[in-house]
This record gives structure tokens, sequence and C-alpha cells, in this order.
């Protein structure tokens, strides 16, 4: 019940800034999941960190103090920047940020329990890329030609994988998909997701996309989950690897925020990729 009915409230405080805008309210709401964001990576660092360490401790590092502000600005930069659809910096800032989070997600579950300390500061700048970069890229695609459609879009089609996912896994799920990373993720729930986001992207083509070929949407539908469920594993890696259930408990029923953006921090280069080949 606590879960229906965060969402219930967490739902129109995401999408009305997106429908409705204007620009400044939108970017409030990006910094503000990229500070706690950050805040919660930052907190499973520590307890990867520190070894033998049963939760997240509460010692903040130097890397930390930097990264803050860095990443605040990083996501600033990218909602409101005027950059032209073919800025070299910005594609090369994206390609950063995918190598960035394939990094995450392979060293989440490779490294061994003793992680030189020097390594901490290296993980604050991937925690910037891995939280900064994605969320002020989707605000970005917000504020260009067709913005609002495409973010509703990939926003929906992540919800619809992730409830699917969540509920077939839960009651249907018989056979673990990822044991090492996330011992709960099943293969039923991994095709659900699947195929209900493909459902909800070919009802939106074929019903409410004006484009002249819906299966472009029905394509980039399948990429966005896949980039969502490996988001998802990703994040699930890193709490696995410090030793906690949810990043954090800021949202009842739900756990963190990263619990709830994991699949969306993974899918929005996907989006940002999609725009570019469109907008060329």
């Amino acid at each position: 019940m606590r879960r229906i009915l965060s969402a219930l409230v967490l739902i129109p405080v995401v999408l009305y800034p997106i429908l409705f805008g204007p620009l400044y309210l939108l970017v409030a709401l990006v910094l503000l999941c990229t500070a706690l964001g950050l805040w919660e990576v930052f907190r499973l660092a520590r307890a990867m960190f520190v070894p033998h360490a049963s939760g997240p401790a509460s010692r903040s590092h130097i890397a930390e103090i930097v990264g803050y502000p860095v990443g605040l600005l990083t996501a600033l930069a990218l909602s409101v920047g005027e950059l032209s659809v073919s800025d070299a910096r910005l594609l090369a800032v994206v390609l950063v940020s995918s190598i960035s989070l394939a990094a995450i997600m392979a060293s989440a579950f490779t490294l061994d329990s003793r992680i030189p300390s020097a390594a901490k500061h290296l993980f604050a700048f991937i925690a910037v890329l891995y939280v900064a970069v994605p969320l002020g890229l989707l605000a970005w695609i917000w504020n260009q030609r067709d913005g609002t459609f495409y973010l509703v879009f990939t926003l929906i089609i992540i919800w619809a994988g992730d409830t699917a996912g969540y509920y077939i896994g839960k009651n249907f799920g018989k056979h673990k998909s990822s044991p090492r990373i996330s011992p709960k993720k099943t293969w039923e729930g991994t095709i659900a997701s699947f195929l209900a986001a493909l459902l909800v992207g070919a009802i939106t083509a074929f019903y409410f996309w004006g484009g002249e070929h819906p299966a472009e949407l029905i394509v980039l539908t399948g990429f966005l989950n896949i980039a969502g469920q490996v988001g998802d594993l990703a994040e699930s890696g890193l709490k696995r690897r410090a030793g906690v259930k949810d990043s954090s408990n800021l949202i009842p029923g739900h756990g963190g925020v990263l619990d709830r953006i994991d699949a969306l921090l993974f899918a929005a280069p996907v989006l940002y990729y999609y725009w570019l080949w469109q907008a060329s």
C-alpha cells in the first residue's frame, strides 16, 4: 500500500513540470534528483570502501565535497545549455558517461574486498557522470522540438516495464536471471518487463505518434527497456556490494531516489542518441 501511495504522489510531481513547464521548474526537479542521487551514491560508496562495513558509513570524503558542486553544475549546464545538435563536446560527454556507466556495473561485482583508497576519487568522478549527466540530458531533450513527447514516452516505457517486471517476477518468477547481482530478479520478470514496454510502445506508435514509421518508435522502445533493465541491474550490483537492500529510505515503499531512477539513468543516453539521429 505504501508503494502505491508513494507512486500516486510522485507521478504528478514528476509529470507536472514536464507537461506544463516552465523550464526553471523542470531544472529545479533535475537538480533536486541530482543532489539526492549523488548523496545516495556516495553513501553506497562509503560502505563499499570500508572493509567489513554493514551499511553506509557517515564520514564524508573530500571527493564527495567536490562531487556535489561539480555534479549540480554539470546537470544545470546540460539542462539550460544552448548547444547545437551536432556539438561534439556534448556528444563526447555522453560517450564518456556511457563508458562510465558500464564501468560501474562491471566494478560492482568484480572488485574484491580490498579497494584502494585512491579509488574513492575515481568513484566520485564516475558518480557525477552516473547521476548528473543523464538527468541533465533529459532536461535538455525536453527543451528541444518534440522533447516533451519523447521524455514522457520514455518515462511511461520505463514505468510500464518496471511495474510488469516487479509484479510478474514477484508472483510468477521461478528462474533466477542474475543471482550474483540481484537474487530476486527472474527471467519471467525480465521478459514481462520487455513485453509490457513493447506493448505500450506499439500502442503509442500506432495511435499517438505523428511519425511516418511506427516501427521506429517500437525499436526505440526495445532499446529503452533493455537499457533500463541494465541500469536496474547496475544499481542492484552497487547495493549488493555495499551490503544494503535500498539506496536509502527517502521514498516509503520504494527505497531511495536511485531505486526509482536507476533505469532512467541508463535509458537517457539511448534517448539522446535517438534524438540526435532523428534530428540529423
